[in-house]
């Protein structure tokens, strides 16, 4: 039967999602009360930070009736979350890594007229790009050599002998169980569900683009192939979005979006099971 009740369906949704994370999470060891425990701290940085948005004065007594966690919990945490040592929740980008790939592999500085990746020196230079200055767009906190030392080792680039490194992949995979791998689900996925539970509630022009194709019966043949075809198509979707994002517009906007104070995330996903006979 179709649940009617928003709450219910609402909480069914939730039980769905903690399903995924739980089955993640002993596969890695975390235990219940590791999960609960990060449960109930998101739960209060939510609450926080909707109190901070509409001006509440946020106090233990309104956090609890917001929340319905115990007072002493409550303040607890509020002393964590003041102390130097708490670590914010924030938001998730992507890794200094996968930012360099995708910049080398779609922004035309760093292209050859075919639009293939070219080859780079490391070292700055007048006449042409380089992969210093490359990563240096990227973020100036970033070290060039330990990123092109992560990126060899990952069989991403190859030393040409020669001076120059040579992107061979135009998609950053992070080792299985890695910090990085985590970390991608924490922004991906983030942003997926911060779009969606905003969709939930949002009037019709306002929602984020959020669309799916689902079929139950196909044979193992035909998900290869639409897997294959997807892996293409979206790459072409995701370099163009990048190469629009770092168009410069016709009012003379900057490229990088330094005036414009605005984040964008877009993603593709693909997921295959057997299903139950």
């Amino acid at each position: 039967m179709e649940e009617t009740d928003p709450k219910a369906a609402y909480l069914s949704a939730v039980r769905r999602l903690m399903y995924e994370l739980a089955q993640g999470g002993l596969r890695m060891g975390v235990s219940h009360g590791m999960l609960e425990s990060a449960l109930r701290e998101a739960t209060l940085e939510a609450a926080f930070s909707q109190f901070e948005r509409s001006g509440t004065k946020i106090t233990t007594s309104s956090l609890h009736v917001a929340t319905g966690i115990h007072r002493r919990e409550i303040s607890r945490w509020m002393k964590q979350r003041d102390s130097a040592e708490q670590e914010r929740p924030r938001i998730a980008n992507d890794s200094p890594s996968a930012r360099v790939v995708t910049r080398w592999s779609s922004n035309r500085s760093y292209s050859s007229a075919e639009g293939e990746p070219v080859a780079l020196p490391m070292a700055k230079r007048s006449d042409g790009p380089s992969f210093a200055q490359l990563v240096e767009e990227i973020g100036p906190e970033v070290r060039a050599k330990s990123v092109l030392d992560g990126l060899i080792a990952a069989g991403l680039v190859e030393d040409l002998q020669d001076g120059t490194y040579q992107l061979t992949s135009t998609a950053f995979l992070p080792e299985a169980n890695s910090t990085e791998s985590i970390g991608f689900l924490a922004a991906n996925v983030g942003d997926h569900l911060s779009a969606a539970v905003h969709n939930i509630s949002a009037s019709p022009e306002d929602r984020f683009f959020e669309r799916a194709m689902f079929n139950p019966d196909l044979s193992p043949q035909k998900v290869q192939a639409m897997r294959e075809a997807l892996s293409t198509s979206a790459m072409e979707l995701l370099q163009n979005m990048v190469t629009l994002s770092e168009e410069q517009t016709s009012d003379g906007e900057a490229p990088r979006g330094d005036a414009g104070g605005q984040r964008v995330r877009i993603g593709v996903y693909f997921y295959q099971e057997e299903t139950s006979k």
